[in-house]
């Protein structure tokens, strides 16, 4: 599926690590803020566009990756990338800055490889306009349904939809890596704690104390737009998402979970914010049944 005009991306994914990485590229002049709900989130460069900070929110680039807090390492191999194509905030009309918030999965289910800044680089080279959905790139080794551990989860992945409202342009990326389970709309389980092949409902897990504790869930989106905004009604694009969100995934942003929403317009075409703010609702709900093909 092609991603909304204005933006590229870029995914890698390594075959033997089951992990990888995705990023977005937005075109200058974009306004960027985000919104971190979980209570344990792994990040770079959120504090620069968030709202108490600078007043330029404009991002070279927003990132997820797998591998935990190690992934930051293969953001890099994106920010040498545009570096040397001359991308970024320029100090002293000599020094190329960009900027690139991220954030990272946690997806050491299968082995303990660590990645590199090769895996940024390989990213950037395959730049296009092309989103691939399921379990490839940052979504790659995603799991949902770890509320009784990892022994009973289930795939995951990347999801993405899109949608037009007259000439603005939304689309959310959603990378689903959570202990809760996934619901479609009509509330039936699709995914979660899968024990001797039957998914058991979080709610009799719940209600029987079978919750174990796991450092390992996080959820990770990315609204793009062309929408007009201000910083601070962007970060509200980005909560409309996460609300969105819960609508699919059950339970949603315990302590140990890392999930973010980043929030990105090209700032172009003057719309109800409103009608904007439901409509993202809607389509990040539908960009986690995307990965299930719903």
């Amino acid at each position: 599926m092609k991603i909304i005009n204005g933006f590229k991306i870029c995914g890698y994914e390594d075959e033997i690590a089951l992990s990888g990485i995705t990023a977005i590229f937005p075109k200058k002049g974009n306004i960027a803020s985000v919104y971190v709900a979980g209570g344990s989130p792994g990040t770079r460069d959120t504090e620069v566009i968030d709202l108490e900070r600078r007043e330029n929110h404009e991002v070279s680039a927003i990132a997820i990756v797998g591998r935990s807090m190690y992934g930051l390492r293969a953001v890099e191999g994106i920010v040498e990338s545009l570096r040397k194509d001359g991308i970024g905030f320029k100090v002293n009309d000599n020094i190329i800055v960009p900027i690139v918030p991220a954030a990272v999965i946690f997806d050491f289910y299968y082995n303990d490889i660590l990645p590199d800044e090769s895996w940024g680089t390989k990213c950037y080279k395959n730049m296009g306009d092309e989103v691939i959905i399921g379990d490839h790139w940052a979504g790659k080794g995603a799991t949902v349904g770890k509320l009784m551990g990892m022994k009973y989860m289930m795939k995951s992945g990347q999801g993405f939809y899109k949608e037009s409202i007259g000439n603005v342009e939304i689309g959310v990326l959603s990378v689903v890596n959570s202990i809760g389970e996934v619901v479609n709309e009509k509330n039936e389980i699709i995914a979660g704690v899968k024990v001797n092949n039957k998914i058991i409902p979080s709610n009799e897990i719940i209600k029987n104390k079978l919750l174990k504790k796991s450092y390992i869930n996080t959820t990770v989106s990315i609204v793009m737009t062309n929408v007009k905004a201000t910083p601070e009604q962007v970060k509200l694009f980005a909560k409309s998402a996460y609300i969105g969100l819960s609508r699919r995934i059950r339970p949603f942003s315990l302590s140990l979970d890392g999930d973010i929403v980043f929030a990105v317009t090209t700032n172009e075409v003057e719309e109800d914010l409103d009608l904007i703010r439901g409509a993202i609702e809607d389509i990040a709900s539908k960009s986690v049944l995307s990965i299930w093909g719903l």
